[in-house]
């Protein structure tokens, strides 16, 4: 899930530079087809200009509601990571509490537990 956080957020990085590009590129459209027709430029930019800064501010709430979403993703991992190994920390004191042999994980549970340590090592870089 957080490769596609990240992509998101990246659009979003993306279509906010695209904003600033339309927004130069209309203010010069704008005083040249004044400049020809005679119109007042200023009206016209005025207007696409608050239509912009509308558009810039709903940007900015989503990329911030991203932002919120990522950190509560990386918390949630933190928490479900801390879970895991506290209760395998747990199984492996009631089996030596009760003297039970520790029979080797499966192929599954050492993919798992591969994952968590590769998971909780990318997170650890990316802060």
């Amino acid at each position: 899930m957080e490769p596609t956080v990240e992509k998101l957020e990246t659009r979003f990085l993306k279509s906010e530079a695209d904003l600033e590009y339309i927004e130069r590129r209309l203010k010069l459209d704008f005083i040249n087809s004044a400049a020809v027709s005679g119109c007042s430029a200023e009206e016209n930019v005025t207007v696409m200009l608050e239509n912009l800064k509308s558009l810039k501010a709903k940007h900015s709430v989503l990329r911030s509601q991203v932002s919120k979403i990522i950190d509560a993703q990386k918390e949630s991992m933190e928490f479900i990571r801390n879970r895991v190994s506290r209760t395998m920390e747990l199984v492996k004191h009631c089996q030596q509490a009760s003297d039970l042999e520790t029979e080797s994980l499966a192929e599954s549970e050492q993919e798992s537990t591969m994952y968590l340590d590769t998971t909780i090592v990318q997170i650890t870089v990316e802060v």
